[in-house]
């Protein structure tokens, strides 16, 4: 931004959140690219123009409004690892109705690795770090005992889903995990709702939660943050 202030002169408030947000969609746009080669495995038709075109404009929006709201924070880069890896986490599972263990095991290891570098350099506390650890076991613990409890109810890709979301939600704090819990479940079970009511009954036509919990994970993260 200094660079460009030295360029172009000086440039409003309102100019640099524009210039950021276009960096940011930019930068969207190559995840979008490089994410679509990735998902192939997963869901073939990715790298098709209809596909890709829509991974394209939700990255890119994703990628922007993280850069955006989350432009000063030492640990920007966890949030929009979240917003790549949650687009990618999405479209497996509305496509096959899947969780793999390796993205999400992506998911919070790119999030603590950040958070951990942050905690290292004095931008963040350990204590946050350690909190964010926490909130990972405690709801993988929480999560496998409804499983084992109700294993038709949450499916074990959505406990370690939720168990991934909480080392961010953790990082925030005790109030946000419990309001991500409680958000994403929310979600769920709206969307479920709306689907019941549109008629897709049966074991068949059942939905992909995962999109769900990751949306109810965000509104609490940008609610708390």
């Amino acid at each position: 931004m200094e660079i460009l202030r030295a360029t172009v002169g000086p440039i409003t408030a309102h100019d640099e959140v524009l210039v950021v947000a276009g960096l940011w969609a930019s930068l969207g746009v190559g995840a979008a690219v490089g994410l679509a080669w990735v998902l192939r495995r997963w869901v073939p038709t990715a790298c098709q123009a209809a596909p890709l075109a829509a991974l394209v404009l939700i990255c890119a929006l994703v990628s922007m409004g993280v850069g955006v709201f989350f432009g000063r924070d030492p640990a920007l880069l966890a949030w929009w690892w979240l917003g790549v890896i949650g687009v990618g986490l999405g479209a497996i599972d509305l496509h096959c109705h899947r969780l793999p263990r390796t993205w999400v095991l992506a998911l919070v290891a790119g999030g603590v690795g950040v958070f951990a570098f942050v905690a290292a350099t004095g931008s963040g506390g350990l204590t946050q770090l350690l909190r964010s650890g926490e909130a990972v076991l405690l709801v993988l613990a929480m999560g496998s005992g409804i499983f084992a409890a109700a294993p038709g109810w949450l499916g074990f890709g959505d406990v370690t889903l939720l168990s991934a979301l909480a080392a961010f939600w953790g990082w925030l704090g005790w109030r946000t995990v419990l309001w991500g819990l409680f958000l994403s479940l929310v979600v769920l079970g709206a969307v479920a709702a709306v689907a019941w009511l549109m008629g897709r009954r049966g074991e068949e036509s059942r939905i992909a939660a995962g999109p769900s919990i990751v949306l109810g994970g965000w509104i609490a993260i940008v609610s708390y943050s």
